[in-house]
């Protein structure tokens, strides 16, 4: 029974004061194989897509992703070991690279998905307003408005903003949402066979990323129907959502969890405040009285500021200590 969180003490007097609710939890079928708590506030905190910037950003959006997968591909096709084989059927045999059509497919499988290696990119992009352009920006669009755009007087538009990956990631909001949910219609609903985009990538048939990009976005859809950005109606009312930084080791944690569930051990990450206000649901569904919740309480804030507690006899590995992330496993 795995799980990840934060750990004070106070996380730290929950699994010394808690084993018998988390054997429940074991014993319970919709808890097997999660964390601390069944993650239903995790979901229900993930951020929903905007679905009136869909329109606004669905060509800057295909750009990108056909781009990055393009680069991924060929940084990975560069690293594989080199063969003599005919590219095609009948034809002379030549050096190229062993890399397969199935590790092109688990890139486009990845690319839309904010835990894989390939969806790295939606970490750090940001939707801006032109109106908004006289603001500081850390970023750069991806495409910048053309004279005919910058010529419409007033008009206002959405642009796709990309910040350098090597920097803090974006705390996850309905921005970055609203990019995947573009990334994920383009591949479930636009693309009718992405084998027409998978198999000449895989040959090597693009001469750069600009054909590639030009080839899924105006010849496989409509995504790039028209040279001109479709502005923002003067009706529209959108909230933006800030670029607040976050550092990086969120995004690995991330990854790291999806690893875990690939290989069977699905886990969830939740705040302390959540894991907190869950278990304390749970505490109270045990028939555990409102004193006894109280007093926990105070036990665990006198852990946390290094004060005895009148009634703390809690083991003496349980000291006060530096924000970590701990790995349990609990065996019921």
């Amino acid at each position: 029974f795995f799980f990840l969180f934060e750990a004070k003490n106070m996380i730290k007097l929950l699994v010394f004061f808690l084993p018998t609710i988390f054997c429940q939890m074991m014993g319970d079928p919709g808890m097997q194989g999660m964390g601390m708590g069944s993650g239903r506030r995790a979901r229900d905190k993930e951020p929903l897509a905007l679905k009136n910037d869909l329109p606004y950003i669905g060509c800057d959006v295909c750009e990108i992703v056909i781009a990055e997968a393009y680069d991924i591909v060929e940084k990975q096709k560069a690293k594989a070991p080199k063969e003599m084989a005919a590219i095609r059927p009948g034809g002379p045999k030549q050096e190229r690279s062993t890399y397969s059509e199935t590790e092109v497919n688990s890139v486009m499988t990845d690319i839309c998905n904010r835990r894989r290696d390939a969806g790295e990119w939606l970490w750090f992009v940001d939707l801006v307003e032109t109106r908004d352009r006289g603001m500081i920006w850390r970023g750069l669009p991806w495409k910048d408005l053309n004279k005919k755009e910058k010529a419409v007087k007033g008009a206002n538009y959405l642009l796709v903003q990309r910040r350098d990956h090597q920097g803090p990631i974006r705390k996850w909001d309905a921005e970055s949402a609203t990019v995947t949910k573009s990334c994920a219609q383009l591949f479930d609903e636009e693309i009718d066979d992405l084998d027409d985009f998978i198999v000449p990538l895989w040959r090597g048939d693009f001469e750069d990323k600009f054909a590639a990009t030009n080839f899924v976005c105006k010849e496989l859809t409509n995504r790039r129907s028209k040279k001109e950005r479709k502005p923002l109606a003067d009706t529209t009312r959108r909230q933006d959502f800030r670029y607040q930084e976050e550092a990086r080791n969120l995004m690995e944690t991330e990854r790291m969890m999806q690893n875990m569930e690939d290989q069977g051990m699905p886990m969830v990450m939740q705040s302390r405040d959540d894991m907190m206000e869950e278990l304390m649901d749970r505490l109270m569904n045990e028939d555990i009285t409102q004193d006894e919740v109280k007093e926990f309480i105070q036990a665990t804030q006198a852990a946390q500021s290094g004060e005895p507690s009148a009634n703390d006899d809690m083991p003496d590995f349980i000291q006060p200590g530096a924000d970590e992330l701990y790995y349990f496993c609990v065996s019921c």
